[in-house]
C-alpha cells in the first residue's frame, strides 16, 4: 500500500477517487492494481483491499479476452504519442458474472516522463436503462449538431477520410460514398497540396503543425474554394485520428474585397475631386477669355475658327471634369420621379443611332411599371458608356440585350454585397456577346483611367462614370464576365412607391435686366477674378474685386446699401464664401449673393440651405451666359 500512498500524494485525487460515479483504478505497466475507487470495488464485487495488489489482466479479464486486450493495452502504452486511449471489453467480477465497460486508459509520468502508472476510468456501457437513453441522447444531439454545423467536418485516419457531415459534401459537391475512403489530400487544389501534405505527415510524426490555417480545397466542378482550416488530434473507434474543421471563406473575402475596392474608389474619388476643383478654375479661365475674346472679334475673322477650337477643346475638358466629379460623388444631379421602362425606351431610339447597324439592341421591358428617384440624364449616361464598351467589345457586330425588372433583394444578397439594404429594387440589365473580360480586367474596370483600348482610343472613365452615377443614385452595380463569352451588368437601383407622381421637366426661362448694378466679386484666383470682373463691366456693371471674405466683409461694410449684389467664391483663405455671407448678412439681410465653387452643388447642398433665399449656386466652370443670368434672376426677385 505504500505504492498507492506515493501517488495519492502525487496525483492528489483523494476527492475524485472517493465521490466519482466511475470506476476508476491505477495499475501498473504490467497490469498490477495500485488504487481502486469505492465505485469500482462496487462493480467488481469485492472490497478494496482484496482487489489492489492483483493483475488487472489476469484477475478481472476472462481467458477468452485477457490476450486480445493486454496486447491492444500494450501496444497502446508502447507508442509514445499515445498518452491516452479507450478499450471497450468485459470484465470478470467477483460472482463469475461479466460486465461490459468502456475505459480510458491515461498514462501518468512524472517530469522525466517516466511511466509511473496507468489511470484506467470508465463505466458500464449497459449499466441501465437510464443511462443508456441518456447515452443515446447524447449521441443524437452531438450528431445533430455535427450535422447541422455551418462548417464542414472532415475525419480522417492517417489521412484517409472516414467520416464527413452535410456541409462538407454540400460545400465540395461531392457525395458521402466519393469521400469515404479517399484521401484528404486529394481534395486540396494544387497549389495548397504540397502544404497539406507536409503538415499531414508532421502529425503523424508527431511534429508541431499549426492548428489554424487558410488553404483552398477543390470541389467537384473543380472550382478552387478558400477555406479556413483547423485540425486538431482526435481518437476514432479507439484509435487516433484527426478532425478538420473547413470554414468556407468565399463570403468573407468577397466582403473584404468590397472592402478593399470601396476604400480604394473612395480614396481616388478624393483624389478626382480635388483635381477637378483645381481644374475648373482652370478651365473658368480659358472657357471665359475664349467667349469674351470670340465676342469681340468679327465673326468673319480667321481668329473665329482658332478660338472656335480652343472653345470645342475647353468644353471637351469640362466634360472630362463632370465625369471625375460624377466618379467621386461630387457632381450635382436633379433627381425626380422617373418610370423607368419610359426612360430606357427613349434613351434605346437615340442610342440605337450611336452602336452602330452591325449590332442588334433589344429591349425587354418589365410587365409592371416601375417608378425610380433619379436624374434622367444621368440613366441616359450610365447607357450611353455600357453601350460603347459593349460596341467596342464587338468590332464584328453582335447583340446587346437590355432588361428591366423588379426585384427583391434578400438577407442572402446583402450578405455578400455590403452596401446593399434588404427591399425591393429596380433591376436594370444590360449584357453584351462580346469579346468579355478576364478576372484581372474586370477586377479594375471602375477605376477611372483604366482602359484596355489604349492611350489614344478613349479616357478609361466611362464606367468609373458609371459607377459614380449608380452609387450616388444609392444603387449597386454588379458584373459578370467570360473571355469569349460576354459580359452583363446588372444595376439595382431603390424604388418609389408606386402611387408616386412622375414630374415633367419645364424649360428653363431666361431673364434678362438691363440696369446696371454695383457688385462685389469675391475670388482667391487673380485670373478667375479678372475674367468675372470683365464680364460684368462689360455687361454694365460697376465692379468691386476682393481677394478673399474678409476683404469683401470690410469693403461692404463701409456703405452696405450702395452694394447690390456679392459674388463669393466658396473656398478661399482667411474667410470663405459661406463664413463671409454670414457676416454681410449681419449687416444687410437681403443681400443678393451668388455663391461659385470647383465643387458640386451637392457637396455645398447643406451650406447652400441655410443661405438659400436670395442666392444662387454656379459651378465652375460657368459660362458668361449662366452668370448674367443668375444675376438678373436675382435683381428679378427683389422687383
Amino acid at each position: 500500500m505504500n505504492n498507492s500512498g506515493s501517488v495519492l500524494s502525487y496525483m492528489s485525487i483523494d476527492d475524485l477517487m472517493r465521490d466519482s460515479d466511475e470506476l476508476i483504478l491505477f495499475i501498473s505497466r504490467t497490469g498490477t492494481i495500485i488504487l481502486i475507487n469505492n465505485r469500482g470495488s462496487e462493480i467488481l464485487g469485492s472490497p478494496a483491499e482484496e482487489i489492489c495488489g492483483k493483475n488487472w489482466f489476469e484477475g478481472f479479464i476472462s481467458d477468452s479476452s485477457r490476450e486480445v486486450v493486454f496486447n491492444e493495452f500494450r501496444s497502446n502504452l508502447n507508442d509514445p504519442e499515445k498518452s491516452f486511449f479507450n478499450q471497450d471489453y468485459p470484465v470478470l467480477c467477483c460472482d463469475e458474472t461479466e460486465k461490459q465497460v468502456s475505459l480510458n486508459n491515461r498514462v501518468v509520468t512524472d517530469e522525466d516522463g517516466i511511466v509511473m502508472c496507468i489511470q484506467v476510468s470508465g463505466h458500464l456501457i449497459d449499466e441501465s436503462v437510464e443511462s443508456q437513453d441518456e447515452f443515446i441522447k447524447n449521441k443524437e444531439l452531438y450528431r445533430e449538431i455535427v450535422e447541422n454545423s455551418n462548417d464542414a467536418i472532415i475525419v480522417h485516419k492517417d489521412g484517409i477520410i472516414v467520416f464527413t457531415n452535410d456541409t462538407s459534401r454540400s460545400i465540395t459537391g461531392y457525395l458521402e460514398e466519393e469521400f469515404y475512403g479517399s484521401n484528404f489530400a486529394d481534395f486540396i487544389s494544387a497549389d495548397y497540396k504540397p502544404l497539406e501534405l507536409k503538415y499531414l505527415d508532421d502529425r503523424l510524426a508527431g511534429k508541431h503543425t499549426p492548428s489554424l490555417y487558410d488553404i483552398e480545397i477543390l470541389r467537384k466542378d473543380g472550382v478552387a474554394i478558400p477555406v479556413e482550416i483547423s485540425v486538431s488530434t482526435i481518437h476514432y473507434d479507439s484509435e487516433q485520428a484527426h478532425m478538420t474543421i473547413l470554414r468556407d471563406l468565399s463570403n468573407r473575402q468577397s466582403l473584404e474585397e468590397q472592402s478593399r475596392r470601396s476604400q480604394k474608389m473612395e480614396a481616388v474619388g478624393q483624389l478626382a475631386g480635388g483635381v477637378a476643383h483645381d481644374f475648373n478654375n482652370i478651365l473658368q479661365v480659358i472657357n471665359g477669355y475664349t467667349e469674351l475674346a470670340q465676342g469681340s472679334i468679327d465673326e468673319d475673322s480667321p481668329v473665329q475658327e482658332m478660338l472656335q477650337q480652343v472653345s470645342q477643346a475647353g468644353e471637351r475638358a469640362s466634360s472630362l471634369v463632370s465625369q471625375l466629379l460624377t466618379f467621386s460623388r461630387n457632381q450635382q444631379i436633379v433627381t425626380r420621379v422617373l418610370d423607368l421602362n419610359k426612360v430606357i425606351s427613349e434613351q434605346m431610339a437615340m442610342l440605337d443611332r450611336v452602336i452602330g447597324e452591325e449590332i442588334v439592341l433589344e429591349f425587354l421591358e418589365s410587365s409592371e411599371t416601375i417608378y425610380i428617384n433619379g436624374d434622367q440624364a444621368m440613366i441616359g449616361q450610365i447607357l450611353l458608356n455600357i453601350f460603347l464598351n459593349a460596341r467596342d467589345a464587338m468590332p464584328e457586330g453582335g447583340e446587346i440585350l437590355v432588361k428591366t425588372k423588379r426585384v427583391f433583394l434578400d438577407n442572402e444578397f446583402c450578405k455578400t454585397n455590403s452596401s446593399a439594404d434588404q427591399g425591393y429594387y429596380a433591376m436594370l440589365f444590360i449584357s453584351d456577346t462580346g469579346c468579355g473580360m478576364d478576372k484581372v480586367t474586370l477586377s479594375r474596370i471602375f477605376e477611372p483611367f483604366f482602359s484596355t483600348k489604349g492611350i489614344t482610343a478613349g479616357t478609361g472613365l466611362g464606367l468609373s462614370t458609371v459607377y459614380g452615377i449608380v452609387t450616388q443614385h444609392d444603387g449597386i452595380i454588379t458584373v459578370n464576365s467570360e473571355t469569349g463569352i460576354g459580359t452583363k451588368f446588372r444595376i439595382y437601383l431603390p424604388v418609389v412607391n408606386e402611387d408616386a407622381v412622375v414630374e415633367e421637366l419645364l424649360p428653363e426661362q431666361e431673364v434678362f435686366v438691363e440696369t446696371s448694378k454695383t457688385i462685389v466679386i469675391t475670388e482667391d484666383d487673380e485670373n478667375v477674378r479678372n475674367l468675372a470682373s470683365d464680364i460684368l463691366s462689360e455687361a454694365g456693371h460697376e465692379v468691386i474685386t476682393a481677394r478673399n471674405g474678409e476683404q469683401a466683409v470690410l469693403l461692404i461694410s463701409d456703405s452696405p446699401d450702395s452694394v447690390d449684389l456679392v459674388v463669393l467664391d466658396v473656398i478661399m483663405p482667411v474667410l470663405g464664401g459661406y463664413e463671409a455671407a454670414e457676416r454681410i448678412r449681419e449687416m444687410r439681410p437681403d443681400m443678393p449673393i451668388i455663391f461659385c465653387s470647383g465643387y458640386s452643388k451637392e457637396q455645398n447642398q447643406e451650406d447652400i440651405n441655410r443661405h438659400l433665399e436670395r442666392s444662387r449656386f454656379l459651378s465652375k466652370p460657368y459660362s458668361k451666359a449662366q452668370l448674367l443670368n443668375a444675376i438678373n434672376e436675382l435683381f428679378t426677385e427683389t422687383c
